[in-house]
């Protein structure tokens, strides 16, 4: 990790060096210095969120961000702070949020219920589950997920950001990067996601010191340069000091921080990529793309339909690139060649469909497909294998162990897998690859695995979602771990 650059004013690129040197290292705070528009900025706080929402306009660009943290940081606060400055919690949200207050003493809204759905959540004041809110602001739509801190809550962290092209990490300056931080950050690097925005929260309680912020920058340079000497490269970081309870920087600026020249929590969110991870139709290298075209297509197939209990066609959910009228096609494990003869969607009969699409494809020959099969472009092939190498994030109370024989999921095929081999396990606090025989709960671990049948995959860095899997209990149905192809 080369450099941090914090934005602070009194010096428009400071940069913290670690000493460091690697090769794989790109992460660096963005160059972000937008805030909101003029009229906004010079309203006063119910006018500003009237012209917020004049100003929102319909975008189709959408960016998921998984918000994480540990425990008190004041993640859920952050989250209900940013949406009740833009003026975006239904009024029943809001209501059961205030009754949620008095039941506990407080006389003025807390911020953290807004996002605490469940009533255990409210009642201990803990976020258990995994809390999808979506809302629009200047220039696109958000869905964030709000995550749990708790160590035993994991797992649904790692469900929350599966799909995000973003972390949004809050850290309370007054405890600086913990153990669960770094574990967060760890899980979010080994899920894809490559731009952070580092909340530095709780800036009211040190009076906005500027020494106790660049204290944050230096731990996150040497936190950085670790992840990088184990391969974890995050990518692009933006730090920004913030006050959830006061709402200094979350979308409006701040007048307590002169020393800092970046953006609000508001503008970081606007400025952040929206992309999509995909095969490259070449030769299988990641793709970082808002175009899902150019991507390798990949249909898994769901279901066979009979139609009119002549013909069939294959339904499935368009798992990457775009899936086109005569596009030639070959089916996998099978291997049989043939072409698209027709699509339908939601829409009805269609001449193309991209990924994320539900559709029902017709192919031009009879061809011997079932459940679990995949239809694929017939330039930049997955592989087809009965071997997995993988990272494995194991949440089983019992460790996993070699030999061991579970059912794995990837996609919509399911087999019979056995755990062939455990490489290393990660040691968080360290942030090292240590030898083991077995896999702690809540343990990420190199692993081999040995499946019954074949399975179409991608590496999890070419394409998320051929590139993942569940391994689940064959007894009882529990899912133990979630796995992502080496």
């Amino acid at each position: 990790m080369p450099g941090i650059d914090s934005h602070i004013a009194t010096d428009p690129h400071p940069v913290v060096k670690d000493g460091a040197s690697h090769s794989s290292s790109a992460t660096a705070i963005s160059q972000i210095h937008a805030d909101l528009p003029s009229a906004a900025r010079a309203a006063t706080p119910a006018a500003r969120t009237r012209s917020f929402h004049d100003e929102l306009h319909d975008c189709g660009e959408l960016l998921r961000v998984a918000a994480v943290g540990a425990v008190d940081d004041g993640k859920s606060t952050l989250i209900g702070r940013l949406l009740h400055d833009t003026g975006q919690i239904p009024d029943d949200h809001l209501q059961a949020a205030l009754v949620a207050s008095r039941r506990r003493g407080m006389d003025t809204l807390d911020l953290s219920l807004i996002t605490d759905g469940l009533q255990a959540e409210r009642d201990q004041g803990i976020t258990i589950d995994v809390a999808h809110r979506y809302f629009t602001i200047p220039g696109r739509k958000l869905i964030v997920a709000d995550c749990p801190g708790h160590l035993q809550y994991t797992r649904n962290m790692a469900t929350g950001s599966s799909n995000a092209d973003l972390a949004l990490v809050v850290v309370d300056i007054t405890r600086g990067i913990r153990q669960q931080t770094t574990r967060h950050m760890v899980i979010a690097s080994l899920f894809g996601i490559r731009q952070y925005i580092i909340a530095v929260n709780k800036m009211d309680s040190v009076s906005f010191d500027q020494t106790c912020f660049t204290d944050i920058l230096s731990a996150l340079a040497d936190l950085g340069s670790r992840l990088d000497l184990n391969g974890m490269d995050l990518g692009e970081l933006t730090v920004v000091p913030v006050s959830a309870l006061s709402g200094d920087n979350v979308v409006h600026r701040s007048e307590h921080t002169s020393w800092y020249g970046g953006p609000t929590l508001l503008a970081a969110l606007q400025h952040a990529r929206t992309h999509a991870t995909a095969v490259s139709p070449s030769n299988g290298a990641t793709s970082h793309t808002n175009d899902s075209t150019k991507a390798a297509m990949r249909l898994p197939v769901q279901s066979v339909i009979r139609v009119n209990g002549i013909s069939r066609r294959y339904a499935g959910m368009v798992a990457a690139g775009e899936l086109e009228e005569g596009q030639e096609v070959i089916v996998l494990p099978s291997r049989v060649h043939t072409r698209i003869e027709g699509i339908w969607s939601a829409a009805g009969q269609v001449a193309s469909a991209v990924s994320s699409t539900s559709v029902s494809v017709a192919l031009t020959d009879e061809v011997g497909i079932s459940r679990g099969d995949v239809i694929a472009a017939a330039n930049g092939l997955p592989q087809v294998t009965t071997h997995l190498e993988a990272v494995l994030c194991w949440w089983g109370m019992e460790p996993g162990s070699t030999g061991q024989h579970y059912l794995l999921k990837a996609g919509t095929k399911t087999t019979r897998a056995r755990l062939s081999s455990i490489r290393t396990v990660l040691d968080v606090d360290n942030i090292r690859d240590v030898p083991a025989s077995k896999l702690p709960h809540n343990g990420i671990g190199k692993v081999e695995i040995e499946t019954a049948s074949a399975l179409t995959v991608d590496s999890y860095a070419a394409s998320r979602a051929t590139g993942s899997f569940i391994i689940v209990d064959e007894s009882s149905n529990a899912t133990l771990g979630a796995g992502m192809i080496i």
